[in-house]
Formats: structure tokens, sequence, C-alpha cells
């Protein structure tokens, strides 16, 4: 029988307010990367509920205190079809959308600090296309917060 994939889940958290998007900005063209935007969030613990890891995860990296309202989509990265790009890992992301549950909209970057974050930024959704976010899913961003018909919830590359 073949040996079962390591596989790495993670969670990202759209969160929203007056028509805004909130990111992480990254400079990580040290490292050979570029200048990107990210949504809040990372790694699930192990056994941690989905929804439990959005809420640490956003509180971490951000300070608020959010929801995890619903899944939006999940990205999957399957080492041996995109090149071992981003390791030898199986990877799921799974993106929701997070509501703030205190009405505290100051984000701040967290403690410690990744030397490779710049910022954090209320983005209006209107911009979000043109922001060069990493995966890359501003359109699935926007297609799953309007609930677009036919949309695919698992998005297949990184």
């Amino acid at each position: 029988m073949p040996e079962l994939p390591r596989i790495s889940v993670s969670v990202k958290a759209a969160v929203l307010h007056d028509d805004q998007i909130l990111l992480l900005s990254y400079d990580d063209s040290a490292d050979g990367g570029d200048y990107h935007y990210n949504l809040p969030g990372g790694k699930a613990r192990e056994g941690e509920p989905l929804r439990d890891a959005v809420v640490r995860k956003v509180l971490e990296e951000t300070g608020l205190h959010v929801r995890a309202a619903r899944e939006l989509f999940v990205v999957e990265y399957v080492p041996g079809i995109f090149g071992f790009d981003l390791g030898e890992d199986h990877k799921t992301q799974h993106n929701f959308l997070a509501e703030i549950t205190d009405g505290n909209t100051a984000a701040r970057m967290c403690e410690p600090r990744d030397p490779m974050q710049r910022g954090v930024e209320w983005i209006p959704l209107a911009d979000l296309p043109t922001k060069h976010l990493l995966p890359v899913k501003g359109q699935h961003i926007l297609d799953a917060l309007a609930d677009k018909p036919g949309r695919d919830v698992l998005v297949d590359r990184w």
C-alpha cells in the first residue's frame, strides 16, 4: 500500500469592513520573490478546527477579533503538478469570510514581526483585482463573496 501524503492545512480570512478587505503586504525580493499581498492566516494546528484556526491566526496577525462566518473556497497545491516550487508537502488552504466581532477595525502588524511583512492595509474591494495576491486568488475572492453561480470552490492552482 502506498504511503499517505503529508498534507499541510492552512486557513486564510477575508476580513471585510465598509467595502474594504484587509490585506497583509510583503516584500520578499531579497529572497528572489516580489512585493505581494496576502490574506491574514496561516497553518492550523493538529486537532484544531478550521474555524478556530481562523480566529486564532487573524488575532495573532492583525489584533482583530473575528468569527469565521463561512468557507469561501479551497486552494490546493500538489507538489508533483507544480514542480515542487513550494516544497514537497501537499497543501490545502481554506479561505473563509471572517466577520469582526467587537467593532474594532484598527489592525496592527504581528509580534514578533515577519521580516518580510511591510504592512496591514484596508484595500477597497474594487481594487482587489489590481493587487498581486499570493496565491493568485483575487477574482476567486470576489466571485465567492458574490456567491457567483457555477463557481468552482476548489482552486487547483497556487
